[in-house]
Order: C-alpha cells, then sequence, then structure tokens
C-alpha cells in the first residue's frame, strides 16, 4: 500500500511523526489522516511553544509586577491534551498488552 504524501503546513516534528505512524499503521479513511494531521500540528505547536518557553522563561512578569506562568505553557499543556486525545481515538495507543489501561465506562 502506497503512503500518502506528508500534506503541507507540517514542520519536522509534525513530518517524521506522520511518516512513522503511516510506516506502521494502515490509515486510509479520510477523517482519520485528518485527525493524524491533527495530532502532528500538535507536535509542532507544542515544539514551538516549548522554543518560546525556553527562550523567555517558565514565568514571566505581568503589568502588576506578578509572577505568573508564561501564557505558552498552557498551550503545551493544551496540545499535550490534544494530542493524546486524537492518538486514542486513532487507536494508536493499543498495543493488546495486559499491562494497557482497561477501557473506559462511560
Amino acid at each position: 500500500m502506497k503512503i500518502p504524501k506528508v500534506p503541507n503546513g507540517l514542520q519536522s516534528h509534525g513530518k517524521k511523526f506522520f511518516k512513522k505512524v503511516l510506516s506502521e499503521y494502515v490509515l486510509t479513511e479520510g477523517h482519520d489522516l485528518e485527525r493524524l494531521f491533527m495530532a502532528c500540528r500538535c507536535l509542532d505547536e507544542i515544539a514551538d511553544a516549548e522554543k518560546v518557553v525556553t527562550d523567555e522563561g517558565r514565568f514571566i512578569t505581568d503589568r502588576f509586577l506578578q509572577k505568573r506562568e508564561h501564557p505558552a505553557a498552557k498551550s503545551i499543556r493544551d496540545n499535550k491534551i490534544i494530542f493524546c486525545r486524537i492518538i486514542r481515538e486513532l487507536g494508536l495507543d493499543i498495543e493488546g498488552s495486559q499491562d494497557s489501561r482497561p477501557p473506559r465506562q462511560y
């Protein structure tokens, strides 16, 4: 089966993950490829935000001279949550081993 071309708009982290997933899994449905693209975008956004936090520091001083968490840290957290949910929806986190988490009840 031919691996789909990497979509435009992905950066290095996203491209690498896109290629790795499609080399290990068969995703042929359009909605699955779109979800994979969204997961790849999350990885790119996480990398961008982590660079900002690394350059500017984890905490910033606001206009009231109070220390608070850098806004990019929230972006990192949000994108990690979204990434994990997409991976779970695609079923890429299931290995079939007994160590995996039990199915959700609700």
